[in-house]
């Protein structure tokens, strides 16, 4: 067997071996952003429900009541509800949902939905897996073949 085989031979081992690796990530990535997609849907189905709006109309309601120098935004202010799925909602600025507590003992924040570039990084991540190490290992068998050549 020659340097340009072995090198060859190696270059494939590493990066079949990168590529299952890139995939492990992968699936944990896949994981990961599919919980931060399940998490965003229903942390939005609760916020946008008819509940949580008809609280909202009640909490500015009963601010506008209280006006003073001591409440000028609704930050940090809890509304207790007895919805079928909601027990409490955090105020945020502007009436916006900063949290909410569950009948069941859950705290939902606002979770943001994956981007487009997690989804592409679970396709990348094993195509980068297998090219980096074939790729490296290739570039350094050519500058070894470089200094182990003859001249002519």
């Amino acid at each position: 067997m020659n340097l340009r085989e072995g090198t060859r031979r190696l270059a494939l081992l590493l990066g079949v071996a990168g590529a299952v690796a890139g995939g492990v990530f992968a699936y944990a990535q896949l994981q990961s952003t599919m919980r931060q997609r399940v998490d965003h849907k229903h942390f939005d189905q609760l916020a946008n429900s008819s509940d949580v709006q008809r609280e909202r109309q009640e909490t500015r309601q009963q601010l506008q009541r209280l006006r003073n120098p001591t409440v000028t935004d609704p930050s940090g202010w809890e509304s207790p509800i007895d919805a079928s799925d909601i027990k409490k909602i955090t105020w945020g600025k502007n009436y916006a949902v900063a949290s909410i507590q569950t009948q069941d003992g859950q705290t939902l924040y606002p979770t943001p939905a994956p981007g487009a570039w997690a989804y592409a990084a679970i396709a990348l991540l094993p195509l980068l897996g297998f090219f980096i190490p074939w790729g490296a290992v290739r570039a350094i068998g050519w500058v070894t073949a470089g200094f182990v050549a003859s001249g002519k």
